[in-house]
């Protein structure tokens, strides 16, 4: 065997070692990535709201969001249809409980609303 040749299967060796240490590495090395963003806080605020015998059907969800007026971001669902002039909601939008009041605030000015109790 001459001093070529045992070079020659050196560097094999150590190109095939390199090679499996490379894919060990890939297999076992977790992937790179950035945390995930987090969700802006959430308000929510069960309500009982009593309505003016005017309004026709308070479960309307066209009613239901009119109560909404400007808060832009926030949304009403209803829970359930107590009887002719009382439902209940569910408030829910961005940022903490006294924006969400705030919301309750603007409602109880509307005067198709007698009252609103948070639950």
């Amino acid at each position: 065997m001459t001093l070529s040749s045992l070079v020659s299967r050196r560097r094999g060796a150590t190109a095939a070692a390199a090679a499996g240490a490379a894919i060990v590495l890939l297999v076992v090395a977790r992937p790179v990535s950035a945390d995930a963003p987090m969700a802006p806080p959430q308000c929510a605020l069960r309500l009982s709201v009593e309505v003016t015998p005017d309004v026709e059907n308070p479960a309307d969800p066209g009613f239901i969001s009119s109560l909404l007026g400007d808060n832009v971001g926030y949304q009403l669902f209803l829970l359930n249809r107590v009887d002719d002039t009382h439902v209940n909601l569910q408030l829910q939008g961005p940022g903490e409980a006294a924006n969400c009041r705030a919301v309750v605030k603007s409602m109880r000015e509307d005067g198709r609303v007698s009252s609103i109790q948070e639950n």
